[in-house]
């Protein structure tokens, strides 16, 4: 699998009291602080860089972007690295991780969105 860094925004948060409505993307929050994304000063919007619903068929190619990018996560990998699986080869425990996020993503795509950004699956995203 290729890998590429797509463009990504900046978050910021900082207080209200500091901002400049008229060059910034601004999402209230039920909070005094704000959540503010710089707007780019020339936006390119091709195929590589836009964000993009995937389809239910491609789950498995998501879901190997997620298994790749938590490989060495500890939360993704407490159901795998367990004492009942000590005699299992690395090998299988890499397939039981790709199959966990495979049937996470499976269910994002089905209930929730799974978002993904470049021609590779270079982010994705679960929500």
């Amino acid at each position: 699998m290729d890998k590429t860094i797509a463009s990504a925004g900046i978050s910021i948060v900082e207080p209200k009291s500091t901002m400049n409505p008229g060059t910034s993307l601004v999402n209230e929050v039920p909070t005094s602080f704000r959540i503010v994304q710089q707007k780019p000063k020339h936006a390119v919007n091709s195929a590589n860089d836009s964000v993009r619903v995937i389809s239910i068929e491609e789950y498995k190619e998501a879901a190997l972007c997620l298994a790749e990018a938590f490989a060495e996560d500890d939360v993704a990998r407490y159901f795998i690295d367990v004492p009942d699986r000590e005699h299992w080869s690395e090998e299988d425990r890499w397939s039981l991780h790709v199959e966990i996020l495979e049937y996470i993503t499976y269910a994002h795509c089905l209930k929730g969105l799974v978002t993904t950004v470049g021609p590779n699956y270079g982010a994705v995203a679960l929500w």
